[in-house]
Formats: structure tokens, sequence, C-alpha cells
């Protein structure tokens, strides 16, 4: 399992430590975003 980055780190810790659910979407979201798009494949491997 690799590590997070500070940036997704520092972004999931202001996800805790929000109470408006609109922010702490905001933040889970790209952690996923940063961490899902490092797992696709290439588009070479899709053929």
């Amino acid at each position: 399992m690799r590590k997070l980055s500070d940036n997704c780190r520092e972004h999931l810790e202001q996800a805790l430590q929000t109470d408006d659910p609109s922010e702490k979407d905001f933040h889970i979201r790209q952690v996923m975003q940063v961490c899902g798009v490092d797992h696709l494949p290439d588009e070479s491997d899709a053929e």
C-alpha cells in the first residue's frame, strides 16, 4: 500500500474538522480523485 501525499492528508484532516457536509464531501472527493487517477490503466493497456 502506498503512502498518501501531504496534500491528500491535509484534505482528509480538513474533512474531519468540518461540520459542513458539502465541504466534507469536497475534501474527500479531492483525495479520491488524486488516488483514483494514479490507479487508472494507460490507454494502451485497454486495447
